[in-house]
C-alpha cells in the first residue's frame, strides 16, 4: 500500500530527543517550520518555547508490545499529533492484523536498506531522517535539532545508551541525507 505523507511540500523541523536541546534556542525556529515532526517519547516530555519548540504535527513511534500497550501508546500519541507513523521493525500487528493496514508505516525493506547501508540496527531517529530523505520534494525542506548522535542523554530516560546502535554510522548518515547546515546541535565548545 503507497503511503502519501501529508510533509511532501513543507518545511520540516525533525525534533530528536538529545537533552542537550534543552540548553539552546532553537524553539522559535522549531515552531516555524511547516510541519513539526518528533520521535517516540519526544512529544511527551514538557516541552519549552524557547528550546525545544512546543508544537508536535506528527510523531514517528515505535509502537513495541502487545495489542493493549500499542492501543495504549497509539492513543496517546494521537492526543498529541494528528499524524502518529509506525517505525517498528518488529511485531508489526495489532489484533493480528499489519499495521500498514491501519496507520503509516516505515517500510520494511527501507528498514532493512538502512541497517545495511550504516552496518547496524538503525535508531527511530535515524529511520526518521530515512523516512523524510524518501518522502520529501527537497532534502532542502528537512532540518534537525535535538540530534546529537548520544552526546547527551535521551530527555525521556536520562541516559545515554547507543547500543545497539552505531553513533558514528548514524552521524555519517543523517549529515549525508540533508544539505550541510541543516543539523542544528547545541556548541559544546
Amino acid at each position: 500500500m503507497a503511503v502519501s505523507f501529508p510533509w511532501r511540500d513543507k518545511s520540516i523541523a525533525l525534533v530528536g530527543n538529545a537533552s542537550s536541546l534543552w540548553e539552546s534556542t532553537f524553539g522559535p525556529q522549531i515552531d516555524a517550520a511547516d510541519y513539526v515532526i518528533r520521535i517516540n517519547q519526544g512529544a511527551f516530555i514538557e516541552l519549552f518555547p524557547q528550546s525545544t519548540g512546543v508544537r508536535t504535527d506528527a510523531l514517528l513511534m515505535s509502537l513495541n508490545g502487545n495489542s493493549i500497550e500499542k492501543a495504549w501508546m497509539f492513543s496517546r500519541a494521537r492526543m498529541r499529533a494528528k499524524t502518529v507513523v509506525a517505525m517498528t521493525p518488529r511485531d508489526r500487528t495489532f489484533l493480528g492484523i499489519p499495521l500498514e493496514k491501519l496507520i503509516p508505516t516505515y517500510p520494511l525493506q527501507w528498514h532493512a536498506e538502512l541497517h545495511t547501508t550504516m552496518g547496524a540496527r538503525p535508531s527511530t531517529g535515524a529511520m526518521a531522517v530515512d523516512l523524510l530523505a524518501r518522502t520529501v520534494n527537497s532534502p532542502e525542506q528537512i532540518s534537525i535539532y535535538g540530534f546529537d548522535f548520544w552526546g547527551s542523554p535521551t530527555t525521556y530516560t536520562g541516559k545515554i545508551k547507543a547500543a545497539p546502535h552505531d553513533p558514528e554510522a548514524e552521524e555519517k548518515f543523517v549529515r549525508g541525507s540533508v544539505p550541510r547546515g541543516h543539523v542544528y546541535q547545541v556548541s559544546t565548545a
